[in-house]
């Protein structure tokens, strides 16, 4: 089973595509996938040692890619535990030794649901793609 980490705020518009990607994608029923949104970094947490990928905005990105290598994520200064964001929480758990690698796919704060749930699908290890 391959399980697909969705972040993002459902009540900001910059920030909720992953999520509308997510309910698109539940929809679909993808044999081989399991499609879990999360509210909170630490839910990563139950998945280290599955096969997983995680599903989110990049602020100012302008197309879907794949990002493998946790050290290439940009970390936010923090300020209060408001700003604890999603990069730093895997940049911790590497340098804590809980993951050593970690498979993000970025996507665009804006654009077409379907268009960018075909890029998201085709950058998944899955055996089919039938339902697609």
């Amino acid at each position: 089973m391959l399980y697909l980490l969705c972040f993002g705020n459902p009540y900001l518009e910059d920030d909720n595509l992953a999520l509308k990607i997510a309910d698109d994608m539940i929809d679909d029923k993808i044999p081989g996938i399991e499609i879990v949104k999360c509210v909170s970094p630490e839910e990563v947490l139950h998945y280290t040692g599955k096969d997983f990928f995680i599903l989110d905005v990049v602020k100012d990105l302008d197309d879907v890619i794949l990002i493998n290598d946790i050290d290439k994520l940009k970390a936010n200064n923090l300020v209060s535990l408001h700003d604890f964001d999603l990069g730093f929480f895997l940049k911790l758990m590497k340098e804590t030794g809980k993951i050593e690698k970690v498979n993000i796919i970025g996507i665009p704060q804006k654009g077409s649901v379907e268009d960018i749930k075909k890029k998201v699908i085709n950058l998944l290890p899955i055996q089919s793609q039938e339902n697609v």
